[in-house]
């Protein structure tokens, strides 16, 4: 049992230090070998409420099929239009934070503004866990991200990363705070306008990283370890609904993944990894690789917030 967890939020990468990493993925794995008959015993009579102001797929999905899988009850929205926090009330953040708090033992909240999650988690009374909040964080993907690369390299100490895409994103965000604690080599590949923040990336290196700007994703495929990519054509982070464009822009070729630059200039080993929903930065033929790992990713997203509802929850 990670203390830090016990009945507490999870809003940050900041609350956990390598020790409860290691200990949390440990525990992660115990549970992916777990039969689905014990896990049904785990959080039998709890209720997860979802509260999703912003669209998501698996972030949503994964969470409620975790609570699910350990025998508890879901009930929540996916659109804040079909609420009183959406229509002509647009019911206050703190109001529906308290209100839910009666509902449920943990709150899943994500939300188009920076750092909603934490003034949500002021008002609420149970447990909330940070699914996204606009352009700060997304914590849990971080976690499987890093649980992914351990998983299929044996160690994240000393490994090299590609970061590409926007930068800016809340998935980049938190995935650097992880690497944190691990000395890895971090390349990055993006946009002069999708740069990541300057002062994390400067304590990512006073932690003892090594960070490099390099100008494609094919230039550090041969010493890589994992990609992890993001889109460059992509809506605004901080707006709860986005239409699809009639013509979107194409993902410049510096940010793109095919099957035969990664035959050309990958290691076998190489892993590739993209939270998704993917454009044209990663392309379908990639799936029958050896390198792909989002559908990994996707798997283990179930299996991290499983454990991660335990550890809060007291499973």
């Amino acid at each position: 049992m990670i203390d830090t967890l016990k009945r507490a939020d999870l809003l940050s990468m900041r609350q956990f230090g390598r020790v409860e990493l290691e200990v949390f993925f440990d525990r992660v794995a115990m549970v992916a070998r777990r039969s689905r008959e014990e896990s049904l015993r785990s959080l039998d009579g709890r209720i997860l409420v979802s509260a999703f102001y912003q669209n998501s797929t698996r972030t949503r999905l994964s969470h409620e099929s975790a609570m699910l899988r350990l025998g508890g009850r879901v009930a929540g929205f996916a659109d804040p239009a079909s609420t009183r926090a959406g229509d002509h009330f647009q019911e206050s953040l703190g109001d529906i934070a308290t209100m839910l708090s009666n509902y449920g033992d943990v709150i899943v909240l994500r939300h188009p503004q920076t750092g909603a999650a934490e003034s949500f988690a002021a008002h609420a009374n149970v447990p909330v866990i940070n699914a996204g909040d606009g352009w700060g964080e997304h914590p849990t993907q971080a976690l499987t991200d890093l649980y992914t690369v351990r998983e299929h390299c044996g160690r994240l100490d000393g490994t090299t990363w590609i970061l590409s895409g926007d930068l800016r994103m809340r998935t980049m965000r938190s995935v650097l705070l992880g690497l944190r604690h691990y000395g890895c080599t971090v390349l990055l590949a993006h946009p002069d306008d999708m740069s990541p923040d300057p002062a994390l990336i400067e304590e990512v290196r006073a932690s003892g990283c090594t960070v490099e700007r390099i100008s494609s994703i094919a230039e550090g495929l041969p010493r890589a370890d994992a990609v992890y990519m993001e889109p460059v054509v992509q809506p605004d982070y901080g707006v709860g609904r986005h239409l699809a464009e009639a013509d979107k822009p194409s993902t410049p070729a510096a940010y793109r993944v095919d099957r035969a630059m990664l035959e050309a200039e990958a290691r076998p080993e190489l892993l590739v990894l993209h939270s998704l929903p993917r454009l044209d930065e990663l392309s379908l033929d990639v799936d029958a690789t050896a390198h792909n790992g989002y559908w990994r990713e996707a798997a283990n997203a179930v299996h991290i917030r499983m454990a991660l509802l335990e550890e809060i929850l007291g499973g």
